[in-house]
């Protein structure tokens, strides 16, 4: 899970380095966020997937089932 604002490094700067870095698995954003064109950036910059906050605690457990049972 990947906050997207977070101090000195923001998500998508940390989740480009992990994915230079050979990071395969998968990273999904948590953001405020939910404008088509920030869902993007955040896509854009390597994330597999996207939750809005407030978190939605059984949307959040099927999303980390989904990216999990690959």
């Amino acid at each position: 899970l990947m906050d997207i604002q977070m101090p000195v490094m923001d998500g998508h700067e940390a989740t480009r380095r992990l994915r230079k870095n050979g990071w395969k698995g998968p990273i999904v954003a948590l953001s405020a966020h939910a404008m088509d064109h920030e869902i993007q950036k955040i896509l854009d910059a390597g994330c597999d997937d996207y939750m809005g906050k407030p978190i939605n605690r059984d949307k959040l457990l099927a999303l980390i089932a989904r990216h999990t049972s690959r």
